[in-house]
């Protein structure tokens, strides 16, 4: 089924997976990589990045690591997102994440920037939800300040992917203007390649990949019942 809906898009050209990184599936029937994208989440902490920490990227031989600031909610209903909070590690920051991304690319590693949500006590994110249309508004404003701030971020520093969203099927579903909005807000900041990170139940009805570069599947696909 999943080779069957894709090719019917006529949006996939070559898939590439990373370890631990969402795949990378080009929406271009004529783009091609020079190489494949090996890559790896490379999680914030509460310091700054050393040569020691890019070793065993080096390793393993990635040469892509997703680097992931997080903004937070109280919970699945609540629309006030927080970010580049002093309360925050240090590489959950701005300043953080430009450290990161600039030690990562002194090794010849490529960076793909992937803000994302945590909702307090770690509920899923594909249900966030508002109750009311203010709210919703609330939140697209705020989460439209999250990802625009780190797409210029992205710019700035030269990295080759930017990843706008992951796993919001709820808001997706129920704002869909509000993302065709925000990917055309973010392509007059950020000139590199887009993609967004469906959950892998998510993905079938995702409505935007169109405007994207790249179908994002975060795979963990059930093995059995």
């Amino acid at each position: 089924e999943f080779r069957r809906v894709l090719f019917r898009s006529k949006l996939l050209n070559n898939i590439y997976i990373g370890v631990m990184l969402l795949s990378c599936v080009s929406c271009s029937m004529t783009t091609t990589f020079d190489q494949n994208i090996k890559g790896v989440s490379f999680v914030s902490s509460g310091e700054q990045v050393t040569q020691k920490d890019i070793i065993p990227v080096l390793n393993l031989n990635a040469n892509y690591a997703a680097v992931m600031p997080f903004g937070f909610i109280e919970n699945l209903h609540h629309p006030d997102l927080r970010f580049n909070d002093n309360h925050q590690w240090y590489g959950e920051r701005v300043e953080g994440v430009k450290q990161y991304i600039n030690q990562l690319h002194k090794n010849k590693i490529q960076v793909m920037l992937k803000p994302q949500i945590w909702v307090s006590g770690g509920e899923f994110t594909g249900n966030v939800k508002m109750h009311s249309e203010e709210n919703w508004q609330i939140l697209e404003t705020t989460y439209a300040d999250f990802i625009l701030t780190y797409a210029k971020l992205a710019q700035k520093n030269n990295v080759a992917i930017y990843c706008i969203g992951t796993e919001l099927e709820m808001f997706v579903k129920n704002r869909p203007e509000f993302w065709l909005s925000l990917i055309h807000k973010v392509k007059q900041v950020y000139k590199g390649k887009l993609t967004y990170a469906a959950n892998w139940d998510e993905y079938r009805t995702t409505p935007f990949w169109g405007d994207l570069d790249y179908i994002g599947i975060d795979g963990y696909f059930p093995l059995s019942d």
